[in-house]
């Protein structure tokens, strides 16, 4: 619990409600940006809601600078943000992402193309979802083995298209979005 238990009575009412604890003399910055770390590892699912709730009490029981940054000394580094935005504008591009893929991810092509070489790259189990937009132009995105891949990706005068062998598995992308007289094209190796 992250406060005491307060009785207010006002005009011969009583209402029960958390307190503010009694903080020991610590700057609110230093206990904020605490919280803020806990959050965001919590947002990314680095943390359990237990987790996250034993150690927000860890910080409200903090006495000095040094117990709060224990706190969060033993978390791992937050890896690259969640969602990731690849546009190509009257242009091309080609990326190539090895490592780990964000949960959710932009794809768009306006009047050119994008060609997205993931084969180096890997998944978490569970869904990620790349949303797609193509304009006049086309998306085309290579797989590694081990990916189910999946589509609800709308067209006009234009398709999406899985290319090779769907398997089962426990990391699934979902493609989404539009194709507008263009294609959107996931390759997954035979």
């Amino acid at each position: 619990m992250l406060g005491h238990p307060v009785v207010v009575e006002r005009e011969g009412k009583s209402t029960v409600g958390l307190g503010v604890p009694n903080l020991p003399d610590l700057p609110a910055a230093a206990r904020d940006r605490v919280i803020d770390v806990l959050t965001r590892y919590f947002a990314n699912d680095q943390l359990t809601e237990a987790q996250l709730d034993a150690r927000f009490q860890a910080v409200y029981e903090a006495k000095s600078l040094r117990e709060l940054d224990a706190i969060i000394a033993d978390l791992p580094a937050l890896g690259e943000p969640d969602v990731s935005d690849i546009r190509a504008t009257l242009s091309g591009l080609e990326p190539k992402l090895a490592g780990l893929v964000p949960r959710h991810l932009t794809l768009r092509a306006r009047l050119g193309y994008v060609e997205l070489d993931l084969t180096q790259a890997r998944f978490e189990p569970g869904v990620t979802t790349i949303d797609v937009g193509v304009f006049s132009g086309y998306v085309q995105i290579r797989f590694p083995a081990g990916v189910r891949v999946e589509t609800s990706g709308r067209a006009f005068l234009g398709y999406f298209a899985i290319k090779g062998s769907v398997s089962d598995a426990p990391a699934i992308v979902r493609i989404t979005g539009r194709a507008t007289l263009g294609f959107v094209e996931a390759f997954l190796p035979t």
